[in-house]
């Protein structure tokens, strides 16, 4: 195999989950960080009495301590779905989001190409910043005294300078630039990764982007280089420069130190998730280890995808300023989406956790910990915050009822009904208001957001529906590339189309024979109108024909769901029934098992 070849198999075994795929069929129980025992699948069909196989999802592999069997996502597919290698990757691919077109190609992608290239090109930066940093003249003195006096007068040791790979890049101009050339690398493939910037006045002229700074290189889970963040000494704006995104560095969805917090993670089965670099070495110093920091406030979906590999246990940490507590804000929406078990750090002597630990040692760490709040101990903290710091007992009924409503979109993206009444019971409680009342005015709230009621009929607000758009380019599709009608057939069956003549259309499609040309199928559909305007579109249904049917069956099977849960919203109830908390429940259950289903088709599993 080549070293190209092999990368991919790696990249996709790193992002796929083999407890995923077991617990869809098996009894899963959870050890704690990435251990499960599993049903074994293969002695006794999977329905052994005391589930015996031992799982490492982060590794990805199992092993049955009863019947012996073991190996990994690929050995299970493989042993006991009937796969081959082949049918097992695209399934993978298409399970868990990950392009798998191109995987058996012989010819390597430039795609590839470049996320080679990529890797060489940012391990030769960071050992030339990390050797930089070191370098000492003839009488053993740092000759980078600035660099070494900032490390230390931020209490940065060496094995956190080691672990971490903390580098800096000296007030040259072309220092790392000529370093890259010497090892061959081309200026375009240097400037696609933003490591160096073309002169203004020169085209022809390049010099390196970071310039005295502390480099600190982002490394991922696998250990691999993947840019680069550069803390300024010199005084020089901006205070922190990150790498330009490129195919090997996704802001959005790296988290700093992951490389070597992940097994703390998992140890913990708890990510402490922080802002930015110093932040996530200040926690790490004084022993904190499974600490992580995004690189920026926002905490983004793809943020919380990459923590869930590890954990569904956050704690948030971010900056105790009006952006930090805004993002917290934003990031509890999101993970309570995802169905993060969600705790936050409220920091109050000083802005962050770097500024935190000149102050105060772990021991002091251990007792903010403890003191952690809920989520929604924070809204509240928030809210009562931003009304003068006042007390339950102080607060005026206008202003309970504006802490009240904050909470209506929270519960919005709560997945448990049993959560979301145990929360609405607790903060009855906590602001002394009465806990139906509460349930009733957010009830209509839900009702109004979601349904218009005439006569105490919901209606579902309309909105724009592509479904007959996917239809049409469905026939365009199977017209124009006859071949592929028949795997079609296998994932569409004739009333998932709602359109009556594309139904039609559809189903003259599939009287054909296995070898019919385009012309056979123009001729069949029996309206040359429609032909012709087919025939016009060739062009654009020529190219990646297999991917445009796949894609048209996920957006098909998802119009159906949403179809379905339209129906849902619209039944009436009797005229003589009220819209109560339990019809509106039954609503939400439903809703919420479709929301699933719909997830689970976009991940790729068989709907």
């Amino acid at each position: 195999m080549n070293s190209i070849f092999i990368e991919k198999l790696n990249r996709l075994l790193s992002m796929v989950s083999l407890v995923d795929l077991l617990r869809e069929k098996y009894k899963v129980i959870h050890r704690g960080g990435s251990s499960y025992t599993v049903q074994c699948p293969f002695h006794k069909d999977g329905m052994e009495t005391n589930p015996s196989m031992s799982v490492d999802d982060s590794k990805g592999i199992y092993r049955c301590f009863t019947c012996g069997s073991k190996g990994n996502v690929l050995t299970y597919l493989k042993e006991k779905e009937g796969m081959d290698f082949k049918d097992a990757v695209s399934y993978l691919g298409r399970r868990f989001g990950v392009d798998t077109s191109d995987f058996f190609s012989k010819k390597n992608t430039q795609k590839e190409q470049i996320y080679l290239e990529s890797r060489k090109i940012n391990r030769i930066a960071s050992n030339y910043y990390g050797k930089t940093l070191l370098l000492k003249d003839k009488n053993g003195n740092y000759i980078y005294k600035d660099a070494t006096d900032y490390l230390k007068n931020r209490k940065i040791p060496f094995d956190i300078v080691r672990d971490f790979k903390i580098g800096y890049a000296p007030p040259m101009w072309n220092g790392l630039i000529s370093v890259l050339e010497n090892n061959k690398v081309s200026m375009k493939s240097i400037n696609a990764l933003g490591l160096s910037n073309v002169s203004r006045n020169n085209p022809n002229h390049f010099y390196d982007t970071f310039i005295n700074r502390i480099m600190f290189p982002i490394i991922n889970d696998r250990e691999e280089v993947i840019g680069f963040g550069g803390r300024s000494i010199d005084g020089r704006e901006p205070k922190y420069l990150n790498s330009k995104e490129s195919l090997i560095f996704k802001k959005k969805s790296t988290l700093y130190g992951i490389n070597i917090a992940k097994k703390y993670i998992l140890k913990e089965d708890e990510i402490i998730l922080v802002e930015g670099y110093m932040d996530t070495i200040a926690c790490h110093k004084v022993g904190i280890k499974n600490v992580v920091g995004s690189l920026g406030t926002a905490i983004t979906e793809d943020h919380i995808k990459e923590i869930k590999k590890y954990t569904s246990n956050v704690v948030l940490a971010l900056d105790n300023d009006e952006a930090g507590i805004k993002a917290t804000k934003m990031a509890i929406l999101l993970m309570l989406k995802y169905g993060i078990n969600l705790h936050i750090l409220t920091i109050s002597e000083t802005k962050d956790l770097d500024e935190y630990f000149t102050l105060y040692n772990k021991d002091r760490f251990d007792i903010l910990y403890s003191n952690k709040l809920t989520w929604y101990d924070f809204i509240i903290k928030s809210a009562l915050g931003n009304i003068g710091n006042k007390s339950i007992e102080d607060t005026s009924i206008e202003e309970k009822l504006k802490i009240v409503q904050i909470f209506y979109k929270y519960f919005d993206v709560l997945n448990s009904e049993t959560e979301k009444e145990m929360i609405i019971n607790y903060l009855s409680s906590k602001l002394m208001i009465d806990k139906d009342a509460f349930r009733k005015d957010y009830l209509k709230y839900f009702n109004t957001n979601i349904v218009k009621v005439n006569n105490n009929i919901p209606k579902v607000i309309k909105k724009k529906d592509n479904k007959l758009y996917y239809e049409n380019s469905l026939i365009y599709l199977l017209t124009l590339n006859p071949s592929l009608i028949r795997v079609a057939e296998k994932s569409i069956g004739v009333d998932l189309l709602k359109k009556d003549n594309t139904r039609e259309f559809y189903i003259r499609l599939l009287t054909l024979d296995k070898d019919a040309s385009v012309d056979d199928a123009l001729n069949i559909l029996g309206d040359d109108a429609i032909a012709n305007k087919i025939r016009s579109k060739e062009k654009l249904y020529s190219e990646n024909v297999n991917e445009k049917l796949e894609e048209l069956i996920l957006k098909l099977k998802s119009a159906e769901i949403d179809y379905t849960k339209r129906e849902i919203l619209n039944s009436n109830n009797s005229k003589e029934e009220s819209i109560n908390f339990e019809s509106i429940c039954t609503k939400a259950r439903e809703i919420h098992k479709l929301n699933k289903l719909k997830e689970q088709l976009h991940q790729g599993s068989e709907v």
